[in-house]
């Protein structure tokens, strides 16, 4: 009886969901505009060939496997594994891949090792993660964030897992060492995402690290699904950690500021992590997806501190003021006024969140951006946006998989597996399903996690890498075809180092304008390609290249042939006047 109770509430519960996203679509009916002279009665364009993305991952030579390591024990860290990175980690101008292995928790036998592939430049990629020395050792990875800690150069790597997380330092030569203990990093707790960032504008790489829950297999309760099968409990079943903040030394080493930021003054079950100027003050703040408690945003108080101001900006909670179960961000400037808006994807049967920035605070405008169709059917962790057909506007990838056992599984042998998604942004602004235009096999059901999005062919365009949880990744390359104009922004300091992370890139070209930001790190678990892709359509020049960088100055670039990549250098464009 009491099953039967619970899964009529359970029903009611999504019956309610369904209703009020549907109610909120009624308020903005079909042909209304939306403020941006665009109306809901503008259809999305056509197929750009017979499919969007190819999967190359075995013909690129990406062998690798994720295990979750399971066991029978349903240790939570087993079904939110599954991370990874693009990163040219030798200088050579090709991004290369680098994938996090899991494993048995708690084995500290060798297992398979997480895997750095090096890009060849004709397609393919080889295995170099034994003379890089870039596997970690025994420890369950999470996932990953790549950024050049130390200003030399080169991209270094870190890696969050179940247990003490690892900073492998870039040697330069094409090896890696292990410098955690020197760095006095290393958190020994649940980690999952990770993001380098410059909080003090003092010139180094800062880094945030977000918690997922406090894990202690000694603690371990059994959690049942409704049917009474043994699932993986969610986490309101575990204590709710506070996160980490750690600011860089310049030596080496870092400080843990957590406390001295205010960062460790709330906790929450983090998933993922971005780090952007949202009110436009000149200072990066902090944006964490939080499942199932109310997601922060850590406004910079530019003097070493933060304070969460997620409910002050009507960030923390959906329209409806419930905590969503946040898992994947992608923070983009998605109604082209200048300033950036979130994505934040969501459990199945409840609704992934739009919100709307408005000079720093934010609307839910899930009904006017999305569909209830594809935003309630799955859940979703990674997200790519990015203009995979460039003619101006965005795309959306999604990698879903579940985290509970569904009744009536898709795969019988996998009950997490669920098909990703992809998506167009129509002439209204709203993101619609475009799952025609790609191969099926390429969005078949698998438990997917991270999504790292970048350009590894050089060829112009966005590809995507799509991580798993127990299976093999994708590497999606991109078969565009449509014929429109792109661009590629790589930015560097005044003494050619780079990329300068958060640098603010605005591109305008035909009465059209594009604001972009040098952010490698959301999405969930993963490192994206550091240079900002433009979608141009039909302009073969772009009128104009503006860079706002960290530290204030704004320059800008004239005159910029399209369909090139481009090096905006720190002190070789013309001086602009603050606004």
């Amino acid at each position: 009886m009491k099953t039967v109770l619970l899964g009529a509430v359970a029903a009611l519960v999504i019956a309610l969901c369904v209703w009020t996203a549907m109610s909120k679509e009624r308020s903005n009916p079909a042909g209304q505009r939306d403020g941006q002279g665009r109306s809901d009665s503008d259809s999305v364009r056509p197929a750009p060939g017979p499919s969007a993305f190819k999967d190359v991952t075995l013909s690129a030579g990406i062998d690798f496997v994720h295990s979750r390591g399971a066991t029978g024990h349903y240790y939570l860290c087993e079904v939110m594994s599954g991370g990874g990175a693009f990163l040219d980690y030798n200088n050579d101008g090709l991004l290369d891949i680098y994938l996090v292995q899991s494993g048995m928790y708690g084995e500290q036998v060798r297992q398979s090792p997480s895997r750095l592939y090096r890009n060849e430049g004709d397609g393919r990629f080889t295995d170099v993660t034994e003379s890089s020395r870039a596997d970690t050792g025994p420890g369950y990875g999470v996932g990953c964030a790549a950024a050049d800690y130390d200003y030399d150069g080169f991209i270094d790597l870190y890696i969050t897992r179940v247990g003490p997380d690892v900073l492998l330092h870039n040697n330069r030569d094409g090896t890696f060492s292990d410098v955690t203990a020197k760095a006095a990093l290393g958190d020994p707790g649940f980690c999952s995402s990770a993001a380098w960032f410059d909080y003090d504008r003092d010139g180094w790489l800062d880094l945030y690290v977000a918690r997922d829950v406090e894990f202690s297999p000694e603690a371990e309760t059994p959690c049942r699904d409704f049917a009474g099968n043994r699932d993986y409990c969610g986490p309101t079943s575990y204590p709710m950690p506070r996160h980490l903040l750690y600011r860089n030394l310049g030596d080496g080493r870092f400080e843990d500021v957590s406390a001295a930021s205010g960062i460790k003054r709330v906790p929450g079950y983090g998933l993922a992590v971005t780090c952007s100027d949202f009110d436009g003050d000149g200072w990066i703040d902090i944006y964490v997806a939080n499942d199932q408690s109310p997601a922060m945003l850590w406004r910079n108080q530019r003097n070493g501190a933060f304070k969460d101001e997620s409910l002050l900006t009507g960030c923390a909670y959906n329209g409806d003021g419930q905590a969503i179960a946040g898992m994947g961000i992608a923070a983009e400037d998605y109604d082209a006024d200048g300033d950036f808006d979130l994505f934040v994807t969501n459990l199945r049967q409840n609704l992934s969140l739009f919100l709307r920035n408005e000079r720093g605070m934010f609307e839910d405008v899930s009904a006017r951006w999305g569909q209830v169709e594809w935003m309630i059917t799955y859940t979703g962790f990674g997200v790519a946006v990015f203009d995979q057909d460039h003619d101006g506007r965005f795309d959306m990838f999604i990698a879903n998989g579940d985290v509970m056992r569904h009744p009536n599984p898709i795969v019988a042998d996998e009950p997490y597996a669920q098909p990703n998604l992809f998506l167009r942004q129509d002439t209204t602004g709203r993101f619609v399903s475009a799952a025609a235009e790609v191969d099926p096999q390429i969005l078949s059901p698998a438990v997917s996690r991270g999504v790292a999005f970048g350009d590894y062919d050089n060829d112009g365009d966005i590809d995507l890498l799509v991580c798993r949880n127990e299976g093999r990744p994708q590497l999606l390359r991109n078969e565009q075809n449509s014929g429109g104009h792109w661009l590629s922004v790589a930015t560097q300091d005044i003494q050619g180092k780079g990329p300068v992370l958060n640098a603010r890139v605005t591109v305008e070209a035909a009465g059209r304008r594009w604001v972009r930001e040098v952010r490698p790190h959301q999405s969930y678990l993963t490192t994206s390609d550091p240079r900002v892709h433009f979608g141009l359509g039909e302009p073969a020049v772009v009128d104009r290249i503006e860079v706002l960088w960290p530290d204030g100055r704004r320059e800008s670039w004239p005159a910029v042939p399209a369909n090139q990549f481009f090096t905006a250098r720190c002190g070789t464009g013309t001086a602009e006047t603050p606004r």
